[in-house]
């Protein structure tokens, strides 16, 4: 009998305006990172939604910067981008297994009925 898998979900923190914003942003990412990967090599599913929005956000961050500072984030750079290396090398080996997908469809449906019944109720004209 296999376990249900548990659903890591990444936060999407507002946009990092100044270095030492970009810089808790980066290592607060690592962190969610290292998190999502002790769970895969604990066997669960993740979800990685808002990854790319999270990482966008660093870059756009990053862009704004001058020259000296953004090259003073490098090291914190180069040590997410091993730690998202690693953790897509983990997904890739990850077996595939049929009996969890239902399980995590279940969870994915039931967290989002209450969002479902209410644009039902906004479908028909009526607010919820």
């Amino acid at each position: 009998m296999t376990t249900p898998s548990t659903i890591v979900t990444l936060p999407n923190p507002e946009r990092p305006v100044d270095r030492e914003a970009i810089a808790q942003a980066i290592e607060a990412l690592a962190a969610t990172v290292g998190a999502a990967r002790a769970r895969v090599e604990a066997g669960d599913l993740i979800d990685l939604a808002g990854l790319d929005d999270r990482v966008g956000s660093i870059c756009a961050g990053i862009s704004g910067l001058d020259g000296t500072a953004a090259r003073a984030l490098l090291p914190q750079l180069m040590k997410l981008t091993g730690a998202l290396d690693t953790l897509e090398e983990l997904l890739k080996r990850q077996p595939r297994r049929a009996d969890d997908l239902p399980e995590a469809r279940r969870r994915v449906e039931a967290a989002s009925a209450p969002a479902r019944a209410a644009d039902a109720y906004r479908t028909a004209g009526r607010e919820p």
